[in-house]
């Protein structure tokens, strides 16, 4: 759970889904290099709200941090497993990578760096299992909590739609 002493950077890069409550209340520059040597406390009274204001925005990002946790991980489909198996190229894993673009794309890999964390795409059908290792980072991950992952034979990509 986050304080109002935190900074708003930290804030950002651990709790993603608190981005939409910080907007909600005035906080549009929550993405502004500044925000990372600024206290949440900081930027709110920059921003004009007030000590019980500022109390109640952080009560309400912790009651939306503590909802999020319950929304499902990232899920794959049967064709974007195949695909991701495909993708594997004899690594052992792929991992989600965020592009320069702010998009997201799949490499394969063959190791895990601090701060990641792996997730299983797991595909069924009527006569196997499989599955393959995806690494993720925690913010990632959560960015894409909800989310189903397919792959598009006819535009050869992957989509991901929120459930």
């Amino acid at each position: 759970m986050i304080k109002k002493t935190d900074m708003l950077g930290d804030i950002m890069a651990n709790f993603p889904e608190a981005a939409p409550v910080l907007a909600t209340a005035g906080l549009h520059c929550i993405g502004c290099h500044v925000s990372a040597y600024e206290s949440l406390e900081d930027g709110c009274k920059a921003h004009g709200l007030k000590k019980k204001e500022i109390d109640l925005l952080v009560n309400e990002v912790n009651k939306k941090i503590k909802e999020f946790e319950s929304v499902p991980q990232v899920v794959f489909t049967q064709k974007a497993v195949a695909k991701l198996l495909e993708r594997l190229n004899g690594k052992k894993y792929v991992k989600i990578v965020h592009t320069m673009m702010g998009e997201f794309d799949f490499d394969a890999t063959d190791g895990v760096a601090e701060g990641e964390f792996v997730i299983k795409a797991i595909a069924k059908d009527s006569k196997k299992t499989y599955s393959v290792d995806v690494i993720v980072d925690k913010r990632i991950e959560k960015m894409l909590r909800g989310v189903e992952i397919d792959y598009d034979s006819k535009a050869k990509d992957f989509t991901a739609k929120r459930a």
